[in-house]
């Protein structure tokens, strides 16, 4: 894990079910406290799961993006036109790449890029999966959505938790996977570390020293340190406050319903369908045909 990802955990505002985040504190301490016996983490590298392709709506036939010849990789020519893309939005999503190829949002968003200049790929499919991510992982992708010519749906494989929902409400149409299919978590917060009495327990004697114009400088984090969090809460607010209006305008079927899902609960698939953050339970193949039909229609 590279030093821009512990940044990013240690110092950001992250939209993440917190169940899965816990999970992981073990990780944490492991790095904070330079435990090199990592084992135990799994390593996804770049599985093709992890990989975007495409597939033939008319034969459901899967097609590598790129493929390797004696000029290196190029743009696999043999993907029928009118073919779909599909884009993963799998596990937890940084901003940056992970050390073993886990790809962040910079590299996702560099893919639907591509997807959308493709002249054989007529439509894009989001395969979802994900407990969420840091919240500054959004604007850049939500941005080429918002100005892709070709269709964008969400396939919601298992968990579409909290900046998931970002990226699904953005899509044209979302569908589950099955009945225990998970969307929501709609919110945000961060945890902070306070490491200053473990580091005097090593000997270590920390002084921070201001220049005097500085009287706002790390303000709120040392508010909150010392037991005041009213200016982190109001961060996270102003956070919160775009990610439900941007629900609500992308499906306004959820508007009505936004008391119900705006506070961060997680719902299963009929549920997420009845307060208008789904569009129903289809299979994978029904959602590829589906997006190659509006590409058509478009």
């Amino acid at each position: 894990m590279n030093r821009k990802i512990i940044s990013e955990i240690l110092s950001g505002t992250w939209s993440i079910n917190s169940k899965w985040a816990d999970a992981h504190l073990p990780l944490i301490v492991a790095l904070l406290t330079s435990n090199s016996n990592l084992s135990f983490v799994e390593r996804t590298g770049n599985e093709g799961v992890e990989m975007p392709f495409a597939i033939d709506p008319s034969t459901m036939q899967r097609y590598n993006m790129m493929v390797y010849t004696n000029q290196g990789y190029v743009a696999n020519p043999n993907i029928p036109v009118g073919s779909v893309g599909v884009l993963p939005i799998t596990g937890p999503l940084t901003y940056y790449n992970g050390d073993c190829g886990e790809p962040g949002m910079i590299q996702r968003t560099n893919w639907l890029m591509d997807m959308k200049r493709r002249d054989n790929i007529s439509a894009i499919v989001q395969l979802i999966d994900t407990p969420g991510g840091i919240s500054t992982a959004a604007p850049n992708y939500i941005a080429e959505m918002k100005k892709s010519p070709k269709p964008i749906l969400s396939y919601v494989d298992n968990m579409c938790a909290s900046l998931g929902m970002w990226f699904s409400s953005a899509s044209d149409e979302t569908y589950t996977a099955h009945e225990f299919s998970e969307m929501g978590s709609v919110g945000s917060y961060c945890m902070l570390l306070d490491y200053k009495s473990a580091m005097e327990a090593q000997g270590y004697r920390i002084v921070e020293v201001y220049a005097p114009q500085s009287t706002d400088k790390n303000k709120a984090y040392k508010d909150a340190l010392a037991g005041d969090d009213s200016l982190i809460k109001e961060d996270l607010r102003i956070h919160v406050d775009a990610f439900i209006k941007h629900i609500k305008e992308n499906r306004p079927a959820s508007a009505a319903n936004e008391a119900a899902w705006n506070s961060g609960k997680m719902f299963y698939a009929n549920d997420a369908k009845k307060l208008g953050l789904s569009d129903g339970i289809k299979p994978f193949n029904q959602v590829v045909s589906k997006a190659a039909w509006l590409a058509k229609r478009k």
